[in-house]
């Protein structure tokens, strides 16, 4: 089993990570995701309201 990074060592990954905006792009992932969920639910909404109302 290797050696376990030394705390700074992680510390260390994270800083750089957060400097070369690994975790911006991260989160735009997931507002990209959020806004595809939230605009397939919409037209999943829509659909189920355009069934249920009656037709003559």
């Amino acid at each position: 089993m290797g050696a376990a990074k030394r705390r700074s060592e992680v510390r260390d990954d994270v800083v750089e990570k957060l400097l070369d905006g690994h975790y911006d792009r991260v989160l735009e992932g997931f507002e990209a995701q959020i806004d595809a969920a939230a605009d397939t639910l919409r037209r999943a909404l829509a659909a189920m309201k355009a069934e249920n109302t009656l037709q003559s």
